[in-house]
């Protein structure tokens, strides 16, 4: 046994509700062990090396970089436990429904609770501060947290066992009881989802005080559930060693320790991770600490780093002029990728972090002439390293588009798979009456882990051209927010406003019972949304749509390669703002593996090339043929064309007269590298792009913006016509 002696000091919080806490709450306050914490100072962060970054078994510990010496100066203490349902319950006797929401999960009343906010966790403990006279009750810091679950040790994990991190065990037997994922993988291409994470979670017993306890006295630092802290997240700085409290404000709040259905890494004590204040799910609860009457945290000073694509924004809106009758083509690559495994360039690549997996891109047109790009990026799809990132084009007093060349992080909550990201605007809404700013729209998956299933999503919006945005909030908190699905969430499709001014976002994945994808809608600008489709959806996954003038949705899919509709794509009408469905084959070939269509209308095309002279705003479809499609070539040949091509329509899908490759290379070939995978690839005059997610934008310049994420294609509707 350790020397240091443990001193456990049981609590029983008398006195009456506050006025202010929740009518909900019990008389009766929950019996609570403590452990005092005394003062001292520990190393805060990594305890493995940065070369395990870019191992083949990479983990990456990024954001526990710098390791620095942090003092603690106060006493404090922690509660032995973690907070059970039985206890949270007295605050919030409505939880007890939660109970066993997910698979079954911590359903007893002495099993730690799960299904809490931020928010949540933080009035709990705000009512135990008001009824007792002799302590305030909080969630810990990140400091606290980690220096207590420490306990004086300086190994991965806090039973004070040095050695090969992938061979260590802290759990023992525990580890298979939680089902913990024990074996590490090689962290690059899609590998099996249960190497990452549990696509459906195991039943597990969450009772308190299984693992442990560490030096200290406290239980299941590295088991059990993961832990809310006190602090907003952000990268950590070497300067901040006494008393950190993290910084002013953010995106997410620090979450720490281990938990059931995991993958080991995410067990050691550096390790860090991170939640938006409105998420709760089934692998996160929480602990709390307490102080004398009137002890409080330093207050926060940092301020969070300004990323490059919120850096230098203008203000001022631009002044388009109108679309061209003249034909432009451009074709750009907007940044470079390193794979060079154990290489000190791909080193300095990953602490952006951009990874050589850059994919499901969303782009948008700012007021101020920018544009903004956002996509995922990681090592595999598979993986809780998957973050967002973004660059920023920027309107020059020219009215050129000069692109940033340094990309970085959009947003990101730590070892959490962001699959799928949508952005869009109002300018829909403002074209028909809406009074508002003008405002950009942003969609993201939130998944629990490693794995792109048990997502939910996340909302936000910016009214300074993409420069701050909003805090994220959950969307369909309390229907369809829990985790629990496993496509349904996940943001594939593209997002847009109808002219009644309804938000739009198609979303992969059906109703319990139903077939096809999902549109969830919101009618009051995004403050609130909620799931539109029934039990008939979109056939397929990765949906693209539009509203047709007649106030129709229009749609193709990807129908996950079954070639159910006669070896076609199929197409959906909905004639009830998205609650059902109807489908049907299309004219165009169907679509498959890392392959998103895009369709819009071209809104700010030159009216005078509809050929019928009625100056009708045509529908685009960018798509890919690999097997071919009969179009134009780029000489404006007859022939079968392979990879991207675009479609046109004046008469609102009926007829598609427009067909041509996506390339402007008349004579030789060109060789580049896309997006996913880093992959080389080959255009010439009768082969288009053979592997995309696209996203698609038009300025009102009359200007369409194609990118797979890396690639950008820039042209107009003269080109697409008569660009030969």
């Amino acid at each position: 046994m350790p020397k240091t002696r443990v001193y456990l000091t049981m609590v029983f919080v008398l006195g009456l509700i506050s006025t202010n806490a929740p009518a909900r709450s019990s008389d009766h306050s929950p019996r609570l062990h403590f452990v005092p914490i005394k003062p001292g100072t520990f190393t805060m962060g990594a305890d493995l090396s940065a070369d395990y970054i870019t191992a083949p078994r990479g983990i990456f510990i990024q954001d526990e970089l710098p390791a620095r010496r942090v003092t603690i100066t106060y006493a404090f203490d922690m509660s032995v436990h973690e907070i059970t349902n039985a206890q949270y319950e007295r605050y919030d006797s409505e939880h007890a429904d939660l109970r066993g929401k997910a698979w079954g999960l911590s359903t007893q009343d002495n099993e730690a609770v799960v299904y809490v906010t931020w928010v949540d966790a933080s009035g709990f403990c705000k009512w135990l501060s008001d009824k007792d006279t002799q302590y305030d009750y909080r969630l810990p810091t990140e400091a606290e947290w980690e220096y207590a679950c420490r306990a004086g040790t300086t190994t991965p994990y806090n039973d004070g066992t040095a050695g090969d991190i992938y061979t260590l065990t802290p759990l023992g037997p525990l580890a298979e009881k939680l089902h913990i994922i024990t074996e590490w993988y090689v962290t690059r291409g899609n590998r099996a989802a249960n190497d990452i994470a549990w696509t459906i979670p195991t039943d597990v017993d969450l009772t308190v005080g299984q693992e442990g306890p560490n030096r200290w006295g406290l239980y299941d630092m590295h088991a059990n559930v993961q832990e809310w802290t006190q602090d907003w997240y952000g990268p950590y700085r070497a300067s901040d060693r006494v008393d950190p409290v993290g910084y002013k404000d953010g995106v997410s709040k620090v979450v720490r320790g281990g938990c059931h259905n995991v993958h080991i890494q995410t067990l050691r004590s550096a390790n860090r991770s991170s939640s938006n204040r409105t998420d709760r799910h089934f692998l996160l609860g929480f602990r709390v600490v307490r102080v004398p009457k009137g002890q409080t945290l330093p207050v926060p000073t940092l301020e969070q780093p300004v990323r490059r694509w919120a850096q230098d924004v203008s203000p001022t809106p631009y002044q388009w002029p109108s679309d061209s009758d003249q034909p432009y083509f451009k074709l750009m690559s907007l940044y470079d990728v390193k794979s060079q495994y154990g290489t000190s360039e791909l080193a300095r690549q990953f602490e952006i972090p951009l990874y050589t997996h850059n994919h499901s891109p969303a782009l948008t047109w700012c007021q101020n002439g920018d544009i903004l790009l956002a996509w995922f990026s990681g090592e595999s799809e598979k993986d809780q390293a998957l973050t967002v990132l973004a660059l920023r084009g920027r309107r020059q007093v020219s009215g050129d588009l000069i692109w940033d060349t340094q990309v970085s992080q959009f947003y990101k909550e730590t070892d959490r798979n962001m699959h799928g990201t949508q952005l869009w605007n109002n300018a829909v809404r403002l074209a028909h009456g809406v009074q508002e700013p003008f405002t950009l729209y942003w969609v993201n998956g939130l998944c629990t882990d490693g794995r792109w299933s048990k997502l939910a999503m996340t909302f936000r919006t910016s009214t300074d051209h993409g420069a701050t945005w909003s805090e994220p909030v959950m969307m369909k908190p309390d229907t369809d927010a829990f985790h629990l699905d496993g496509d349904r969430n996940q943001p594939q499709g593209n997002a847009f406003c109808l002219s009644d001014g309804t938000l739009i976002s198609f979303s992969d994945g059906s109703v319990p019972g139903g077939s096809g994808s999902c549109v969830n809608w919101s009618r009051d600008g995004g403050r609130t949304w909620s799931l539109r489709t029934g039990q008939h959806g979109p056939p397929g996954i990765h949906i693209c749509g539009v509203e047709l003038k007649d106030g129709r949705i229009m749609t193709f899919s990807r129908d996950k390669g079954q070639q159910t509709f006669d070896g076609n794509m199929p197409m959906s009408f909905s004639s009830d703002r998205g609650k059902t469905f109807i489908a049907a084959e299309s004219e165009f070939p169907p679509i498959s593996t890392v392959m998103r269509s895009a369709l819009i209308r071209l809104a700010y095309s030159n009216p005078a090339l509809d050929p019928t002279g009625r100056g009708r705003a045509p529908l685009l479809l960018v798509s890919i043929a690999p097997e071919g499609i009969e179009a134009r070539d780029a000489g404006g040949n007859a022939a079968t064309v392979y990879g991207t091509y675009a479609a046109l329509s004046w008469d609102e899908g009926n007829t598609w007269p427009v067909k041509r490759v996506v390339s402007d290379i008349k004579t030789g070939c060109q060789t580049v590298r896309i997006g996913p995978w880093n992959e080389a690839i080959t255009l010439d005059a009768t082969h288009g792009q053979p592997k995309a997610y696209w996203a698609v934008t038009q300025t009102p310049d009359g200007m369409v913006y194609l990118s797979d994420s890396r690639l950008l294609y820039t042209f107009n509707l003269a080109w697409l016509v008569g660009g030969f």
